[in-house]
């Protein structure tokens, strides 16, 4: 499950907790009747809710139980190599390309101005309600423990980190703290911008990308691990000469 605090904030604690008690009786329901079938235990646990950072937010959610780092609208920076063939695309495009500023000689910085579904960014929220949703989903979700980091404003939540310890205690089965500042520094990540900006720079400057040299190849392939890794591994059939 991802994309939870922008549920809530969208639909409302009730619905997530009815959508979330009708899923995991479903889920349950399959897993006894295929333990059955099997002839195996019922699963302890069959339920997770993982941090799914990039997953969800490429799909234009919020991340896990956490809420958006840039709210609604923002600007991402992904960076490329400069021998990358996918660079020229987006230059041509008119998007804001930089030389990355780590290392310029070998990496560009590209600027996506991104309007998610986000009511409200992740520094918006409070240490409370940040608890209090993780609390929830490891309640009436997860029987894995939640994966989540609460966020916290040095400044003036520090002293509440003890407390809603205690208040949740025995809610939760892990719990990370993060302090957040405001700190900047080149080329974040994630950096809020106005609705204004975002039509600025996404609907008035920006083209359409030509992918199709990408789909004729043009675009260099992702290699993976081969053989075996920690947890898999990867046999490869040879064909056979067919003259023998």
């Amino acid at each position: 499950m991802s994309g939870v605090a922008n549920f809530a904030d969208n639909r409302g604690l009730p619905t997530l907790r009815e959508w979330m008690d009708e899923g995991y009786k479903t889920i349950k329901y399959y897993d006894t009747n295929y333990s059955e079938w099997l002839g195996i235990r019922e699963s302890i646990k069959t339920t997770t809710v993982k941090p799914s950072g990039t997953v969800s937010i490429l799909a234009g959610e919020s991340p896990g139980v956490h809420w958006t780092p840039g709210g609604k609208y923002f600007m991402r920076t992904i960076r490329f190599g400069n021998s990358d063939p996918m660079l020229p695309l987006f230059k041509m495009a008119n998007y804001k390309v930089e030389a990355a500023s780590e290392n310029p000689e070998t990496t560009s910085v590209v600027y996506f101005p991104i309007k998610s579904e986000s009511k409200r960014a992740e520094k918006d929220v409070s240490i409370y309600e940040k608890m209090a949703l993780a609390a929830y989903a490891q309640r009436y979700w997860s029987d894995n423990s939640v994966s989540v980091t609460i966020s916290f404003n040095p400044e003036t939540e520090s002293e509440a980190v003890g407390t809603v310890l205690h208040l949740y205690d025995g809610q939760l089965k892990t719990v990370s703290f993060l302090p957040s500042g405001n700190f900047t520094y080149p080329q974040m990540p994630y950096t809020q911008i106005t609705e204004q900006e975002y039509e600025d720079e996404g609907t008035l400057r920006l083209f359409p990308i030509d992918f199709s040299g990408v789909y004729a190849g043009m675009a260099a392939d992702a290699i993976g691990e081969a053989y075996c890794t920690t947890d898999a591994c990867e046999v490869r059939l040879i064909k056979e000469n067919a003259n023998g």
